[in-house]
């Protein structure tokens, strides 16, 4: 049904667009153009302000349907009084297509964004965008044709017809499930400033837009002056608006269809935003470098074609990471009013430089290009601001969903400083007589401490490793081989933590080394996850490498631990991109027979204690690692949302962690994800069909039962 409101809107949008010029054009002077651009533009922006009041009371479900049918009955209205004051109409009909036409695009994209999660909407938008793509192709070819069949005037009437449509389609397709998805906003009403507050990238997004805005009416004065000079006023210029839209429009499709959404997934929404200014900066220079109405219909048409495929589909998923609140109340300013205010300033810029240069499109074609140069500038810092704001989306979800996922978090930091960070100093009384009784211990009781932890006496050993403190460093050989003994494992832990920075180059050696005993091994990273030096930083990375799974999970925690409580020890994003494509490359097979021997024994030691039960051990350690280099409280939310059912969280993760993670770690983490909750999917669908099964099966010996009791009774 999106697609189908989407067809009929761009085939409005593209007719309306060649009626529009057509009429106006008849009945004024291309000098007047600037003028109207400017007073439509004017009441665009003051229309978005208006816009965007509402849709934060309200929501965008309601209104947009709403709007449409308004928009048909003013058409109509528009079509009686072309017979009566054409010159009146004409103006109308402008202000019409420009302002209430852009902010029907903005409600309805509005309503999309409220309705898909960020990640299935980079499928969907794609195929919503082209079906949009293929009715404004149906468009230039119905404006076009009724103009030759009947006349002008009938076309307004056909866009009337194309927005009573869309506002059935709407009404009937998104109302009710518009309802469920309003969020509860905060005391009082989000504005504009709010939303930029909370989404610094709104800024730049709107610099974009308002400078390419600029830029495209430079751009399109030049196109549109040399069109009526070379071709003429009437009808045949609206049949060429026709044919021109037309060809555009199936240039455009062709992109969305072939091209676009393999360009997002390799080049992401960054470089996608960044084709309109790009196109608009070297496509101005070349015509303003070789004048001439056909190269400057290309550049225009290469224009067209850039914001209609790739820059809108980008410009559409950057509001998928927006809170809902916030994004009614900055979508429809930067769709409409931001953008309207660029051909404003467009306008004005025009009017000054006919009035310093007249005739002289050259001139105008250069300021355009700078203008796209400046855009382009813009458009290249968006990709951070995203990701921030799927960070800030993630969290903010997830409070929503369930408050332990960042709350637990929260807690788990402030326990890991506690004890980490903040473990207490001995006093001095204690250190000075530790001093003494040093320089007073003697070969003999080293002696017995060494065959008290030779012995074969659990309680023996545990009693001889609390009396020993970091001095007694020599004993470490003896103390590492214990942590094969589960019984006394704990004891001796606390001992090779006290003694720690004195046996780095012990432990790490122990560490890396496969001939040791795997029991050994797979302790000694939580004796170095509170050693902070670089040397037990490089051993443990250099564990990452090492062939058993479990020495790599371990390493891998006890790495997260040091590198997220001490800011001063830091690994090359790159060698960490390194070691999780190591992990994404295992084989499914090695992958299954990955377990753990070991008991995790506190919460220091788990990812996420909520899912220690039932969370895939792959996944956990591939978290972890990402956890090094991205923001610690976002992975972690991205790892519970896996292991959810709420569509708009899991949905968020994974647009959050394609759009985090460079390309060669993305092609090999995300259909691994698919994989998983594909399977997690198929696992509780069977079990719900065994909980279904079991349901049976008692209702059955039920019945069985109340039918015996009816036969003894007959008896």
């Amino acid at each position: 049904m999106a697609m189908a409101i989407s067809g009929l809107m761009m085939a409005h949008q593209v007719a309306g667009k060649a009626t529009r010029d057509a009429i106006f054009l008849s009945q004024f002077q291309t000098a007047a153009l600037p003028t109207m651009v400017a007073g439509a533009a004017i009441a665009a922006v003051v229309i978005s302000v208006l816009r965007g009041r509402t849709l934060v009371r309200f929501g965008p479900f309601r209104i947009t349907a709403v709007s449409f049918a308004a928009s048909g009955v003013l058409q109509l209205a528009e079509w009686v009084l072309l017979r009566y004051d054409p010159r009146v109409a004409a103006c109308a009909i402008y202000l019409h297509v420009v302002a209430f036409g852009a902010i029907l695009l903005s409600g309805f994209w509005s309503v999309m964004n409220e309705s898909f999660d960020p990640r299935s909407a980079k499928t969907i938008f794609g195929r919503i965008s082209g079906m949009g793509t293929l009715g404004g192709l149906c468009g230039g070819v119905l404006a076009e044709r009724v103009a030759a069949w009947i006349s002008p005037s009938a076309v307004v009437v056909a866009l009337a017809i194309l927005h009573m449509m869309c506002a059935c389609l709407l009404w009937r397709a998104f109302l009710s499930a518009g309802a469920p998805r309003r969020t509860a906003s905060a005391p009082g009403e989000t504005t504009l400033l709010d939303a930029v507050h909370r989404y610094p990238f709104l800024l730049t997004l709107a610099g974009v837009v308002l400078v390419a805005s600029v830029g495209t009416a430079l751009l399109d004065f030049a196109f549109k002056a040399q069109a009526a000079q070379t071709i003429g006023r009437g009808a045949p210029l609206l049949r060429f608006f026709g044919f021109y839209y037309t060809a555009t429009s199936l240039c455009t499709f062709l992109v969305q269809t072939l091209f676009v959404r393999y360009f997002m997934q390799r080049a992401g929404l960054s470089a996608s935003a960044c084709a309109l200014p790009a196109t608009i900066a070297l496509g101005s220079l070349a015509a303003a470098v070789i004048p001439g109405f056909r190269v400057l219909s290309g550049v225009r048409g290469a224009e067209i074609l850039m914001r209609n495929s790739l820059f809108r589909s980008a410009y559409e998923l950057f509001f998928t990471a927006v809170a809902p609140a916030d994004k009614r109340a900055a979508k429809s300013v930067l769709d409409v009013g931001i953008d309207r205010m660029g051909d404003a300033v467009g306008a004005g810029g025009v009017s000054l430089l006919l009035l310093l240069a007249p005739g002289r499109y050259g001139t105008i074609l250069a300021a355009a290009a700078g203008c796209g140069a400046v855009a382009l500038l813009l458009a290249m810092r968006l990709q951070r601001g995203h990701l921030n704001a799927l960070e800030k989306s993630l969290l903010n979800r997830a409070i929503e969903v369930d408050p332990s996922m960042v709350d637990d978090s929260a807690t788990r930091s402030v326990l890991l400083r506690s004890a980490i960070m903040k473990r207490p100093a001995e006093p001095q009384a204690i250190q000075d007589s530790t001093v003494s009784l040093r320089s007073a211990v003697t070969a003999d009781i080293l002696i017995r401490s060494a065959a008290d932890l030779r012995s074969d006496d659990a309680s023996r050993v545990i009693r001889a490793a609390e009396k020993l403190d970091s001095a007694n460093w020599e004993l470490a050989p003896l103390l590492i081989d214990l942590l094969a003994w589960d019984e006394v494992m704990p004891a001796v832990r606390r001992v090779l933590e006290r003694m720690g920075p004195k046996i780095t180059g012990m432990l790490v050696d122990i560490l890396v080394d496969p001939g040791r005993d795997f029991a050994i091994r797979r302790r000694v990273p939580r004796v170095l996850a509170v050693v902070p030096s670089m040397r037990s930083v490089e051993g443990l990375f250099a564990a990452l490498e090492d062939h058993r799974f479990e020495v790599r999970f371990y390493s891998g925690r006890a790495l997260y631990l040091l590198l997220s409580e001490h800011a001063d020890l830091r690994v090359a994003s790159d060698r960490v991109w390194e070691a999780i494509n190591r992990e994404l490359s295992l084989q499914k097979s090695v992958w299954e027979s990955h377990h753990l021997l070991d008991t995790r024994e506190s919460k220091e030691w788990f990812f996420d204690d909520q899912l220690r039960d039932r969370a895939d051990l792959n996944l956990e350690h591939l978290f972890t690692l990402l956890a090094l280099l991205l923001p610690a409280d976002a992975v972690r939310v991205a790892f519970r949302a896996l292991h959810t059912d709420d569509r708009q969280l899991k949905g968020t993760a994974f647009e959050y962690l394609e759009s985090a993670t460079p390309g060669p770690t993305r092609q090999l983490l995300l259909p691994l994800l698919e994989a998983d909750a594909a399977n997690r999917l198929r696992s509780t669908a069977a079990n719900g069909a065994l909980q279904n099964l079991l349901a049976s099966r008692a209702r059955v010996n039920q019945t069985l039962k109340l039918e015996m009791r009816a036969a003894e009774v007959r008896r």
